[in-house]
């Protein structure tokens, strides 16, 4: 009796041993799968690319009288300009026309005033979708009156503006932007009751516009 029940214990080990034997060799033998590996999608970048035209209201402060910046007024603009894309880099031409109501009275009660101005300007951005960050600068032109005691003479003024600003696509072809300008537009000699006065113009300008792109 003590024999048999050796025997059966003896094989009761055997078939346990040869059991996890295989359960051993059939987790080793299954083939390892890994897991896909996701890949994040590269952020889309807005075409800016094409023609776009527009419009701003616009805030100007200026200066006739070397540096006090007491001329100031509300105005418009429109403007349109060709943009070209390299990746995130956007570079073009932009164009402008616009009014200002400024106004300032100098020594020798002489009324200097501001009309119709525009400028001819290349730009230069980044593009961090949905915004583009641009440095722009070119040439600008301004009329320019000076009245005093009846008399008046309009010239006009040639020079330079320099700025920057941000636009954002708020849809497909729909921009909104915001932008600062610096324009100096030289000195001018008016003509005013036999008497030759020089007077130069300088102004800050805030605009802020929507625009179309096509």
């Amino acid at each position: 009796m003590r024999n048999i029940k050796t025997t059966t214990a003896v094989a009761m080990a055997v078939l346990v041993g040869a059991g996890a034997a295989q359960a051993a060799d059939a987790i080793v033998s299954t083939p390892y799968e890994p897991s896909p590996v996701s890949y994040a999608q590269p952020a889309k970048i807005s075409n800016w690319s094409g023609f776009y035209l527009g419009g701003a209201a616009n805030w100007d402060w200026g200066t006739f009288d070397e540096g006090d910046f007491k001329a100031d007024g509300w105005g418009g603009t429109l403007f349109g300009g060709y943009n070209m894309q390299s990746g995130n880099i956007v570079y073009g031409v932009e164009a402008d026309l616009a009014t200002s109501n400024q106004s300032e009275v100098v020594f020798p009660s002489v009324k200097m005033e501001q009309g119709v101005n525009g400028s001819l300007r290349g730009r230069v951005g980044f593009a961090m979708d949905p915004v583009l960050l641009y440095g722009t600068a070119g040439l600008a032109g301004s009329k320019l009156v000076a009245k005093q005691a009846g008399d008046k003479d309009t010239q006009m003024g040639w020079g330079w503006t320099v700025g920057a600003g941000a636009e954002a696509m708020v849809t497909e072809n729909i921009s909104a932007r915001l932008e600062y300008r610096y324009t100096d537009y030289g000195k001018q000699d008016f003509k005013l009751n036999g008497a030759t006065y020089e007077r130069g113009f300088q102004e800050n300008t805030v605009k802020v516009g929507l625009g179309v792109h096509f």
